[in-house]
């Protein structure tokens, strides 16, 4: 019976145009706390849904000339999110998948939080039925926050405090069975509430219910301080950000030490024509099995349009993104890597994505290829930082930055960042996006970084020379509504451009 009312729920969900269209009335429940543990599971999005992301961030560069395909490139379906068009579903055979999945993702947590405290247990310890349900319940909170923050951040415009309460966020929808309707936007405010009050709830239900613990592809309490600390530097609450990732570092600050791998990455063996562990040594940066990696969602959004001869791609690490790092930087060397071949169409050099190492697999986009949709405590740090030095106080942003890149530079030769090495609090925060921009790359949140702090005017080229033309707080630092959510429910709207 179990699996009957699984298998419903599941078509119930997916037979449904999009969430927002209808959700089924005649849906069969799980009755369980196991039964909603792992109704829970089918929440977490495991798919590649938003590479789009990364695509259109300046850490990318498409070089045109790397075309040695017969026809389309592999990553051709990239180009438009790249070149910034009016919607980056332009070259989208398949169309963006992100805004369907999230919602998707959205029912499912509304099902479970409706109904996990009606569930039975299955020990006749009440009180420990009572802890598992609240745990739970807690972990699909947080995970709908996670939800909405990604849509947010994605479709509406970026949060600013003094406009919030009138810019158009998302649709919020609590329903688990409605008829047709249709959905209009909450205010940003409105959706930064519910992100934030679902956060603070879930991280006090499972704090104060634990039972034991959990996978890293499931949210725990340290992951989901990290994300709330995330959120309120979004908002530009630093007290709050430095509270949350203060007393979310408490219990695991760990960072990835890259000291070793500086004895053995240089300048000299930073190139060449395979992959393998003599050529590019080195574990996934980004592997769940690190103890500085919290929580791992997906696989690599960016396979494989960044990856390495022989398939060919068009796309490569931006050459300006590799000088920004420091002499004596080994991420330098860590997360990108020079592979030269000759194809048919002629020799080429790419400079491609090598932040997850896994050996001979990093060409597709598969679990193998490792992910990017990661929560780690570097961010962690990175956010104490950001956060102290907007409110002023450099000897606690440069104690956090100091911390954290003295891990990731050859042993022995960091200088530490002293105060006169900056003129003002700007040109530290400027540094401080730089870092961010050097250790988070191609996990998703350079372009998100951009959109909430200066968007920038940039500008790149495409195939046949044309160009594209970011404008200075361009409108397209928020991404178009998908077409068939459009057609579906076009009272959401459609982003201006």
């Amino acid at each position: 019976m179990k699996k009957i009312y699984f298998i419903i729920l599941i078509l119930s969900c997916l037979s449904c145009s999009k969430f927002l269209e209808e959700v089924p009335q005649n849906k069969l429940r799980p009755s369980t706390t196991s039964d909603y543990d792992q109704l829970l599971n089918n929440a977490y999005i495991t798919e590649q849904i938003m590479p789009f992301v990364d695509m259109a961030s300046d850490d990318v560069i498409l070089k045109a000339e790397d075309h040695v395909m017969p026809d389309q490139d592999p990553s051709d379906f990239m180009v438009s999110a790249y070149m910034w068009d009016n919607t980056h579903e332009t070259t989208m055979t398949s169309g963006d998948k992100a805004f369907e999945k999230f919602y998707e993702s959205i029912f499912y947590c509304n099902v479970v939080i409706e109904n996990i405290q009606n569930a039975t247990g299955d020990a006749l310890d009440l009180a420990s039925v009572q802890k598992t349900k609240n745990n739970i319940e807690g972990e699909a909170r947080v995970l709908r926050a996670y939800s909405y923050f990604y849509l947010v951040n994605l479709y509406a415009a970026p949060y600013d405090p003094e406009t919030a309460e009138t810019t158009p966020g998302m649709p919020i929808n609590d329903l688990t069975s409605a008829p047709f309707q249709s959905y209009r936007r909450s205010s940003l405010a409105q959706v930064y509430k519910r992100i934030v009050d679902d956060l603070e709830l879930g991280i006090d239900l499972m704090e104060k219910n634990q039972i034991g613990e959990k996978s890293k592809f499931k949210f725990d309490v340290p992951a989901a301080k990290v994300l709330l600390s995330r959120v309120y530097l979004y908002m530009h609450n630093y007290e709050k950000t430095i509270e949350v990732a203060s007393d979310a570092i408490k219990t695991n600050s760990v960072l990835f030490n890259l000291h070793d791998m500086g004895e053995v990455l240089n300048d000299s063996n930073n190139e060449g024509s395979s992959w393998s562990d003599k050529t590019i040594p080195g574990e996934d940066y980004l592997g769940v099995t690190n103890p500085n990696v919290l929580f791992v969602n997906g696989i690599t959004e960016i396979m494989p349009m960044m990856s390495y001869w022989p398939f060919t791609t068009t796309f490569s690490v931006n050459p300006d993104l590799a000088a920004c790092y420091e002499e004596n930087d080994v991420r330098r060397f860590y997360f990108m890597y020079t592979y030269n071949r000759d194809t048919y169409a002629g020799y080429r050099s790419k400079l491609s994505y090598a932040k997850n190492r896994n050996k001979g697999v990093i060409i597709s986009a598969t679990i193998s290829a490792g992910y990017t949709r990661t929560i780690r405590n570097e961010e962690t740090y990175l956010n104490l930082a950001e956060a102290y030095a907007m409110n002023d106080d450099n000897t606690n942003a440069l104690k956090y930055l100091n911390d954290l890149r003295r891990e990731k530079f050859r042993n022995g030769k960091y200088e530490e960042l002293q105060p006169s090495d900056f003129n003002d609090m700007q040109s530290l925060v400027d540094f401080i996006l730089l870092e961010r921009r050097r250790e988070l790359c191609f996990e998703g949140h350079r372009w998100f970084d951009l959109r909430r702090t200066t968007r920038p005017a940039m500008k790149r080229l495409g195939y046949d020379n044309r160009e594209a033309v970011l404008e200075k707080d361009d409108l397209k630092y928020t991404f178009q509504i998908p077409q068939r959510e459009l057609d579906i429910n076009p009272e959401i709207g459609i982003n201006p451009r």
